[in-house]
């Protein structure tokens, strides 16, 4: 579905009148839909769905501390990020306060490095004396795009299409919608959020635990003592 057959939906069903366009279409309802379509991608595209993780890799320069993040960074999926050139994970992103003790305190060194992300960027900890290629993977928050090569992280055009599973978006934005005109709307948003924690859920699929280990299974799956894992 495109953002303007979604809108059209959302119209349809709530008992409006459905907008031909969205893009420079000057009516109240027509530009309403079009800023809660953005809204609610937005919020949908601040979970962690598989069609949104990419991974992301640079390499290091001697003497340079400092590396610009992907153009469509969210956040970076945690314990990610490795050295691949000395095959050893990086610790972080540390805290403020780990950072002033590593660049302040008595120790300096470890025998791994370390980063932190602050100011729109990635900081690494000795700075690199060499040149190494890191990696990490990190969600994207571009959640739409023109169904060939270009990504946004809101609909440019009418014909534009939601990464996000185009339902879930048509539910999120039929409540908003519906508060916006006054009138009821939390069965609607109850329906949206019993339906987006339920694909979150089944997004990807889950590891599982193994709480015997009787069977010795292989390859072996991660399993729990008998007491004290409460």
């Amino acid at each position: 579905m495109s953002a303007l057959s979604i809108a059209q939906a959302v119209a349809r069903d709530s008992g409006f009148s459905v907008p031909a366009t969205l893009i420079g279409n000057s009516d109240d309802t027509a530009s309403m839909l079009l800023a809660l379509l953005n809204k609610s991608g937005k919020a949908l595209a601040g979970y962690p769905w598989q069609v949104l993780q990419k991974e992301y890799t640079f390499a290091t320069v001697a003497s340079t501390a400092s590396y610009a993040l992907p153009t469509d960074y969210g956040w970076i999926d945690n314990n990610t990020l490795w050295d691949r050139t000395n095959l050893w994970k990086d610790r972080g992103s540390i805290s403020p306060q780990e950072w002033q003790a590593y660049k302040s305190g008595i120790v300096a060194t470890t025998p791994r490095s370390r980063f932190r992300v602050k100011l729109g960027r990635i900081f690494i900890d000795p700075t690199p004396s060499a040149v190494a290629t890191l990696a990490f993977e990190y969600l994207s928050n571009q959640w739409c795009w023109d169904g060939v090569s270009v990504y946004a992280n809101n609909f440019v055009t009418d014909t534009y299409v939601s990464l996000i599973d185009e339902y879930l978006l048509e539910l999120d934005v039929t409540w908003r919608f519906l508060a916006r005109k006054g009138m009821a709307y939390a069965e609607e948003k109850a329906e949206a959020d019993d339906q987006i924690w339920q694909s979150l859920a089944q997004d990807v699929p889950k590891n599982p635990v193994n709480l015997g280990c009787d069977d010795n299974p292989w390859p072996p799956l991660p399993s729990l003592p008998i007491t004290g894992y409460s």
